[in-house]
């Protein structure tokens, strides 16, 4: 029971408590794009999903090697990003050839697999010293992150799109990125850290 109580919590952390888009600035700049065209959220959410719980797996298990361990930060980060590229090879040549699947659909791939988000998770659990459950449950909250991140962030920008008051200068842009920086303060909030430097 245990187990998945840890799975769960870390997920429930890394999707809500410390959703990463917000937090940490990880996959926002997808998020802020995706949001506007929310129908091809459910695809790209999967693969992050997809890439994030595996490759945060697949990094954890290499960690238990006391040749990984010892490894420098540039090391890890080689390691982790080789792990990466292993993965979107797999997956790549599984979607294009196995499943047969559309040109939009191979981009989403990368666009997924090359996520600052997925990059982050790595380093995340190595730095927390995670186990298995636990970077199981980072890797899927990171993804279920990615997807509140984007639905709020839609949410926000229809508001902001029928608001009258909002003055010229504001309209658009700046004001969905004074949304989400209102967003990640409330979020960071959640976290109970210090936004001192």
């Amino acid at each position: 029971m245990t187990v998945i109580s840890s799975l769960f919590s870390t997920a429930f952390l890394a999707c809500l408590l410390q959703n990463l888009i917000f937090t940490g600035g990880y996959g926002a700049d997808e998020a802020l794009r995706m949001s506007a065209k929310p129908r091809q959220l459910f695809p790209l959410s999967l693969f992050i999903i997809y890439f994030s719980t595996f490759v945060s797996l697949t990094c954890v298990l290499l960690e238990r090697i006391p040749f990984v361990r010892a490894l420098s930060v540039y090391g890890h980060a080689a390691l982790f990003v080789s792990v990466l590229i292993v993965f979107y090879l797999i997956t790549t040549v599984l979607v294009l050839y196995v499943f047969k699947a559309k040109k939009r659909t191979v981009r989403r791939v990368g666009i997924a697999a090359f996520n600052t988000l997925v990059l982050a998770i790595p380093f995340i659990n190595q730095r927390a010293a995670f186990g298995i459950f636990e970077a199981l449950g980072v890797g899927i909250g990171a993804g279920l992150a990615f997807v509140l991140a984007v639905l709020l962030l839609n949410l926000g920008l229809r508001a902001l799109d029928k608001n009258e008051a909002i003055p010229a200068a504001f309209k658009g842009t700046p004001a969905i990125f004074l949304y989400a920086a209102l967003l990640s303060l409330a979020f960071t909030g959640f976290t109970g850290r210090s936004l001192s430097l």
